[in-house]
């Protein structure tokens, strides 16, 4: 008897562990614990800019954090050995298999930008398109800026990788 109880309470709690509470994107993209709130004051950008672990939440190695500029669009914060990575997502999240993905990268360091894309299964992809330099902007983040494309083949939680010289940084996003 005890031991059915104790297998019973096991399963119970597993079900638990395993079944999602988490608001719909949407939600939390403009959730108050999010690094990047939906109309960003001077301090919690300041606060999100400095946050020393790796950003996200749980589900996808963690998944980036993504917030709404005001009006400018969603935006992403990556995860950096040095320096900041932003991205300005030019399509508004989810994300489904075979959508093509515009993003304005900004990053500090010195020297060209190379990005990687990696799915799911750990393959290394080919960028749609990219990266492009810009020369003009009103995307205010720290660093220079790049345009690239991305195109997923497959569900599940995508790296985008970047690098400079001096810094290199991680976004991970969900693709359905």
């Amino acid at each position: 008897m005890a031991t059915k109880t104790v297998l019973t309470l096991g399963v119970a709690l597993l079900i638990a562990a395993c079944t999602s509470t988490s608001p719909p994107p949407a939600e939390r993209r403009n959730a108050a614990t999010s690094p990047v709130a939906a109309t960003p004051t001077a301090d919690a950008q300041a606060a999100a800019m400095s946050s020393p672990s790796p950003l996200g939440a749980a589900g996808c190695r963690p998944p980036s954090p993504i917030g709404d500029l005001g009006g400018a669009g969603p935006e992403v914060r990556g995860t950096t050995t040095s320096g900041q990575l932003w991205g300005l997502l030019f399509e508004e999240p989810p994300y489904r298999v075979g959508d093509e993905v515009k993003i304005a990268w900004r990053m500090t360091g010195s020297g060209d930008l190379r990005l990687r894309a990696t799915a799911p299964n750990g393959k290394r992809t080919s960028l749609a398109w990219g990266p492009t330099a810009h020369t003009g902007s009103n995307y205010d983040r720290p660093g220079d800026e790049w345009g690239a494309g991305y195109r997923f083949d497959r569900a599940g939680c995508w790296t985008l990788h970047a690098a400079r010289d001096d810094t290199t940084g991680d976004v991970w996003l969900m693709v359905s």
